[in-house]
């Protein structure tokens, strides 16, 4: 039996696709995974699970689809994926807010390294699965979406959560 985190994509945001948490919890119980856990409103779930991570994302994305009728893109990682993954900022140590850090977690490698283009004062980090993008002005006052920055990633799916979640998730699967 493994832990997985499963962070779901463009749930409860502006009113649309709405996937109440505590319903969700009781889809997932009913469908057989075991200590379901749920952070915030935004598709944060912890799982006991006792296949892969590939088959927990099928799973999970089939609930929804079957009770609440969204298909959404499911990135599953394990406790493992999260410590390591939390344990390799690379911000880590410049006192940076957490709430301007952000993971965005992807469906797959990424293909490339993403650059930040000149005249932005963004920085990131490509590893792997994962982007790390530090916003010194915060992500809700960025431009760095319409520069075409993500345009390398292609058809890979993808969700961000901001360092504190990150943790917080880490957190969770580690209990």
């Amino acid at each position: 039996m493994g832990v997985y985190v499963a962070l779901l994509r463009g749930v409860n945001v502006g009113g649309h696709r709405k996937v109440p948490m505590a319903d969700l919890r009781e889809a997932l119980t009913a469908a057989g995974f075991g200590r379901v856990r749920t952070f915030i409103q935004s598709g944060n779930i912890v799982v006991d699970a006792d296949a892969g991570p590939a088959a927990v994302g099928k799973r999970i994305g089939a609930v929804i689809e079957a009770g609440f009728g969204h298909t959404v893109p499911v990135m599953v990682r394990t406790a493992a994926d999260m410590e390591r993954i939390a344990a390799a900022d690379p911000f880590a140590g410049r006192g940076l807010d957490p709430a301007k850090v952000t993971v965005t977690f992807l469906s797959g490698p990424a293909p490339l390294a993403l650059e930040v283009p000149e005249g932005h004062r963004e920085e990131a980090f490509t590893d792997g699965t994962e982007v790390w993008v530090y916003y010194p002005d915060g992500l809700g006052a960025s431009k760095l979406d319409r520069t075409g920055f993500w345009k390398p990633l292609g058809d890979l799916a993808t969700t961000t959560r901001n360092l504190r979640t990150v943790v917080k998730l880490r957190d969770m699967a580690a209990a």
